[in-house]
């Protein structure tokens, strides 16, 4: 068994089951790490890290050179992110598990089934993103072991006189007769690979659930601020009703404050990690793009552009969604406004009014989830920073051609 029974007797808890399995067999959910968690952290991090030295052992054996230099970090890099995203869930077991508690307890404030259905809706599309993104990852790790037997295959269906080279589709360097130990090789790379993308599938859903959350809370509150307003206005204003909208409102309120807390709970608790993410997925996008120029420039291997191609579009994908999440939230955030501003306001008494400033006021600047106030997560941010990768991939190509 994965859950505890606290976890169990969470009605809603179904919707983020498949996180907490996933978490768990990294030994990453805080609230059942196994007796050798520690021996299974070691075992985990040795695993990556002797992905990342394979690679970079290259350079001891290799003539270096601009182009080589950049083809092996265009492996090398993107791992590292694998590294830190690990690291730092494991190293902050109070902050994850905060953040379920966050979830958890978000749900005993809903008054109702129409807010039931609002928050049961973003977590079955956070639910759903988790099933896609853990099935595309097995369908990816099968299709670059596809890839990688593609000579063993080929000799097996159409031999040749001379067996098919047999070697990874990168530098590496294992310091033993890569003919001899090919399968070994190759069983550690696939082993390193598939790690790697279940470390990011498993954190990064996780984020994705959450965030989705946080948007659920604010569509409440939203929600509660039209429906209320609407309702007591249809009462012809009796004097029973302005307690209870009054209420409505401030629980709204109260939702929105949440919302924003769960917000910066994560912002806060994961700067360092987030700030290293841009810079890693800049220098990733920027390395594999000249990776990427040179598949199709030398044309030489078609195994080599699809696996540039497929680098490329994953490491957009990520970058994207990252984004896309922090915007997700800002748009929430500023619908609230939206919501209180449109309903009719002016039709209410001066209390109530006051009340709906007092909201607006604190909706109408945007709220941006900002890492230092350096880097913004929103759509803005992500040409931003695609344009910074592409301004990078630009210099290292006239650097070649130098």
């Amino acid at each position: 068994m994965f859950l505890n029974r606290c976890e169990t007797n969470f009605a809603e808890n179904h919707y983020y089951r498949t996180n907490q399995i996933l978490l768990s067999m990294l030994d990453l959910w805080p609230n059942r790490r196994s007796k050798f968690a520690k021996i299974n952290y070691v075992f985990h991090f040795v695993i990556m890290l002797s992905f990342i030295i394979v690679q970079l052992t290259s350079f001891l054996t290799l003539q270096v050179t601009l182009n080589s230099f950049i083809i092996i970090l265009s492996y090398a890099v993107p791992s590292l992110f694998v590294i830190v995203q690990y690291c730092a869930f494991y190293a902050n077991p109070n902050e994850v598990k905060q953040m379920w508690k966050n979830i958890r307890d978000s749900w005993s404030l809903l008054k109702n089934e129409t807010e039931r259905d609002i928050m049961r809706k973003y977590a079955s599309t956070g639910e759903l993103h988790t099933i896609l993104l853990t099935l595309s990852v097995f369908v990816s790790v099968i299709l670059y072991a596809f890839l990688e037997l593609m000579p063993i295959i080929l000799d097996i269906i159409f031999p040749l006189n001379e067996t098919r080279p047999r070697k990874i589709h990168a530098l590496t360097e294992y310091f033993i007769d890569e003919r001899t130990y090919f399968y070994a090789i190759l069983c550690h790379w696939f082993i390193c690979i598939s790690f790697g993308f279940f470390v990011l599938m498993a954190t990064g859903t996780l984020e994705f659930v959450y965030f989705q959350h946080i948007c659920g809370l604010l569509k409440i509150a939203s929600y509660r601020i039209e429906h209320s307003l609407n309702k007591y206005i249809l009462c012809n204003f009796t004097p029973k009703e302005d307690h209870t909208v009054i209420q409505n409102i401030s629980a709204a309120a109260n939702i929105h404050l949440k919302a924003i807390e769960c917000s910066e709970f994560v912002r806060i608790s994961f700067m360092p990690l987030f700030f290293l993410m841009a810079i890693i997925f800049v220098s990733s996008i920027s390395l594999n793009l000249f990776r990427l120029f040179q598949a199709i420039s030398l044309l030489q291997s078609i195994e080599e552009l699809i696996t540039s191609i497929a680098f490329v579009c994953i490491l957009f994908v990520f970058l994207f969604v990252a984004n896309y999440l922090g915007q997700n939230v800002t748009d929430h955030n500023s619908e609230i406004f939206d919501k209180t501003y449109n309903v009719r306001w002016y039709m209410v008494p001066v209390k109530i009014q006051k009340l709906l400033l007092f909201i607006m006021q604190n909706t109408t600047k945007l709220y941006i989830l900002n890492v230092g106030n350096l880097i913004a997560a929103s759509m803005e941010d992500f040409t931003k920073l695609t344009s910074l990768s592409v301004s990078y991939f630009t210099v290292m190509y006239s650097l070649l051609k130098l």
